[in-house]
């Protein structure tokens, strides 16, 4: 990339002139992301759930999620930051395996009902283990006999915890987890090799120099990625509301746009 940061970074007063050079070379990709993200908006606000169905309920609040997340990819991958959109599309899947979960299965919508009941407890706990100042109000207010009811609670309904790798499971994407999510979780814990690419090595193997911007020739293949992830989606709520939804142009460029990708920047999506 030609673009010259300054002492700003990626807060430069020149974003535009930023946005315009990642932008230029992928216009198809992000207008294509546009149209889709219309779409998708168009087929969520097409039914009006049932307050008393859980599972319409669960998986349109679950597919807003995802293209909230969605859309902070888009954008942030216009600007040039890829770790940032990394960690934004592995929010966006996680979302996404959420809504087909609960879609397709009665045990991902049970668990996720009763997973605040988990979550309430596992809160309470941190509290009676710390003494951390932020916690001491609910400190204040936990009582043996919530305790009780609590864990009452928990026994009766039988609560328990899912996994992400079992909801990608329940979703029918677990190629999608043991591939591109765990590419994506490498952003998000900032591991030691992830960090590599902001370092330049000379051929003797010693660092050159710092790499500000890096891995801006990944913008293409993180945005196809984004663009199939918020279809499967969107197929959720299609197939929850009984609604129609044609992807197959979209699929159809999807795959056309990675086979002109190098081998080694397609491989986590396409294993």
């Amino acid at each position: 990339m030609t673009f010259e940061f300054d002492v700003d970074g990626f807060l430069t007063e020149r974003r535009g002139l930023l946005e315009a050079t990642i932008r230029r070379p992928s216009e198809s990709l992000f207008a294509r992301a546009h149209l889709i993200n219309r779409e998708c908006h168009k087929l969520l606000f097409a039914p009006a759930p049932h307050d008393r169905d859980g599972r319409e309920l669960l998986v349109t609040v679950s597919f807003m999620r995802a293209l909230e997340h969605y859309q902070a990819t888009v954008l942030l991958l216009s600007s040039g930051m890829i770790a940032p959109a990394r960690v934004s599309l592995r929010a966006t899947l996680e979302a996404v395996f959420t809504a087909r979960a609960i879609a397709k299965d009665d045990e991902a919508l049970k668990a996720f009902i009763t997973d605040d009941l988990l979550q309430r407890r596992k809160l309470i706990r941190k509290a009676q283990q710390h003494d951390h100042t932020n916690l001491e109000e609910l400190r204040g207010a936990i009582t043996e006999e919530l305790v009780q009811k609590l864990e009452a609670q928990i026994k009766e309904l039988e609560a328990k915890a899912l996994s992400t790798e079992r909801l990608s499971q329940l979703a029918n994407m677990h190629d999608w987890y043991t591939t591109v999510y765990a590419m994506l979780s490498k952003a998000a814990h900032s591991h030691v090799r992830d960090l590599e690419c902001y370092l330049l090595f000379a051929e003797d193997g010693k660092i050159r120099s710092l790499e500000y911007a890096p891995s801006i020739e990944e913008v293409p293949n993180l945005l196809l990625i984004a663009l199939h992830c918020i279809l499967l989606g969107g197929d959720a709520i299609a197939q929850t509301f009984g609604l129609p939804f044609e992807v197959s142009e979209h699929l159809k460029f999807i795959e056309a746009e990675f086979a002109q990708i190098p081998a080694e920047g397609s491989d986590a999506r396409r294993a």
